[in-house]
């Protein structure tokens, strides 16, 4: 049986997300699907000849699918693009805010997005939800007040 340690940082990062949801969930809803197992990852890799990136591995095995905050952010099931020029990526994710398409490159495992024929390239998966956190942030921020940081350390201090 293979083993497989989830990266500490994402999961470090999938609470901070949860958190972050369950603070603003008097003002946006947010799902989080039940993890994925290892065997239906490692399933889905073979059927599809890839390697999935061992950051997102570890978010699937957190959550197989989540909505964060009406939308902002929909984390799918992996999803090889559907266009026969597409077939080199593989979907993960749409942040809907601004239309951008969050994928994996199949040739090289390095998360990017595109937004209006612009593709950005993130350092990690970990770049990517640090970046998109800082937009739930300011969205604390306005429907919270400045305080938000305060409220949020009452209630998920360890």
């Amino acid at each position: 049986m293979e083993k497989f340690v989830i990266d500490p940082i994402i999961s470090e990062q999938f609470k901070y997300y949860q958190n972050m949801c369950s603070l603003l969930a008097e003002f946006k809803d947010s799902t989080f699907a039940p993890p994925a197992a290892l065997e239906k990852i490692n399933e889905w890799e073979e059927e599809n000849d890839t390697v999935l990136p061992h950051q997102y591995k570890s978010w699937l095995m957190l959550t197989a699918e989540s909505s964060i905050l009406d939308q902002f952010i929909d984390f799918s099931w992996p999803e090889i693009g559907t266009l026969k020029e597409e077939n080199d990526i593989i979907i993960i994710a749409s942040v809907i805010g601004d239309g951008e398409t969050v994928f994996i490159s199949r040739s090289d495992g390095k998360i990017m997005s595109i937004f209006e024929g612009e593709t950005k390239e993130y350092n990690d998966f970990d770049d990517f939800l640090t970046i998109k956190s800082l937009y739930i942030e300011s969205m604390a921020e306005e429907f919270i007040g400045e305080d938000w940081g305060d409220i949020y350390d009452e209630m998920f201090e360890d």
